[in-house]
């Protein structure tokens, strides 16, 4: 999807595996973000980029490239 040339992505359990090809092929680094959910460490969510640039984006958010480069996440809406 692309809004005012930015590109975007919805990232969810049924989509995470492509939306980090998607980033992979911009030569950016992205892995699955883990937290302590019920006792066990789970996949909530997609982690993009790495230092002080790194953004998550979790399930239900929007991960977002703009034209520069730069990533943000749109939270999802409760």
């Amino acid at each position: 999807m692309t809004t005012t040339g930015c590109t975007t992505w919805l990232v969810t359990p049924q989509t995470i595996a492509a939306v980090d090809d998607a980033v992979d092929s911009y030569g950016t680094y992205a892995k699955g973000f883990f937290e302590w959910v019920d006792g066990r460490t789970t996949v909530v969510g997609l982690r993009v980029g790495t230092g002080a640039d790194r953004v998550v984006a979790r399930f239900g958010d929007t991960l977002v490239r703009h034209p520069d480069g730069r990533w943000s996440v749109r939270p999802a809406t409760p």
